[in-house]
C-alpha cells in the first residue's frame, strides 16, 4: 500500500510530457491582445488564463486566480510559439503576469461614536497584473468593491507608454470609479478615492 502511494506521488509531481515545451511557470494570460484587438482591426479573441505549475500542469484560472479545473498533464490546445521567448492561444497573445499583493482600506457607512470616519482594512490581497481582480465586501458595513490591475501595452500606433494600471470598481464590473497609474516597473502603486484606498506590491522575482 506505502509503495503504490508513494507511486501515486511521484506520478502527481513529476513533470509532464509536455512541461518541456510549456510557457514559464505562473499565470498566463491574453489580456492585452484581448483588450485592443478590436481597436487593430483583428478580430477579439476570447479571453484565456491559465495557470502553469512548475511540473508543466496547467489550469484555466479566473480573474480572481481562482481555478476553472483540475490540473492537467497534457498540452494547452492551441498553445504554441510565437517568437523565441511569446506564446500565443491561435493567433492571441499570452503574457506571463506578475503577482503582486495588495492592501484595500473602505469608509464603512456608519462613523465612530466620536464621529471619526471608521474604516475597513485587509491585507495580503493576492492579484496578477494581467487583468487580475481582487473582490472585498463591506460586509453591509461597507460598499463592495473590485480592485482590477492590468500591465498595459497600448494599440498599435498610439504614443502611450506602457502601464501599470490600478482600477477600482464598486458597481459596475466593467467601468471603474476611478484608476491611478505608473511605469511598469514600479516598486508600488496605490489609489485614494477618499471612500476607498488601495496599495500593490510585486511580489518576488520573475
Amino acid at each position: 500500500m506505502r509503495i503504490a502511494s508513494l507511486a501515486l506521488l511521484a506520478s502527481c509531481l513529476a513533470p509532464s510530457a509536455a512541461a518541456q515545451d510549456m510557457p514559464a511557470p505562473g499565470i498566463w494570460t491574453n489580456m492585452e491582445d484581448h483588450y485592443f484587438a478590436e481597436e487593430e482591426g483583428r478580430e477579439q479573441a476570447d479571453w484565456v488564463s491559465y495557470e502553469i505549475a512548475e511540473n508543466g500542469r496547467w489550469r484555466e484560472v479566473d480573474a480572481f486566480g481562482e481555478p476553472l479545473g483540475d490540473w492537467r498533464p497534457d498540452s494547452i490546445p492551441g498553445l504554441s510559439r510565437r517568437d523565441e521567448d511569446g506564446w500565443q492561444i491561435g493567433q492571441s497573445e499570452l503574457r506571463r503576469a506578475r503577482p503582486f499583493q495588495c492592501w484595500i482600506s473602505i469608509r464603512k457607512f456608519a462613523g465612530n461614536p466620536d464621529g471619526s470616519e471608521a474604516w475597513t482594512f485587509q491585507r495580503g490581497l493576492s492579484v496578477f497584473d494581467q487583468g487580475g481582480r481582487i473582490f472585498v465586501s463591506g460586509d453591509g458595513e461597507a460598499p463592495d468593491v473590485t480592485l482590477r490591475m492590468r500591465n498595459v501595452t497600448w494599440a498599435r500606433g498610439s504614443s502611450n507608454r506602457p502601464s501599470l494600471v490600478l482600477y477600482m470598481h464598486r458597481d459596475d464590473p466593467e467601468r471603474a470609479e476611478s484608476y491611478s497609474w505608473t511605469s511598469p516597473d514600479a516598486a508600488l502603486i496605490g489609489i485614494n478615492l477618499r471612500w476607498v484606498q488601495a496599495s500593490c506590491a510585486p511580489v518576488g522575482d520573475r
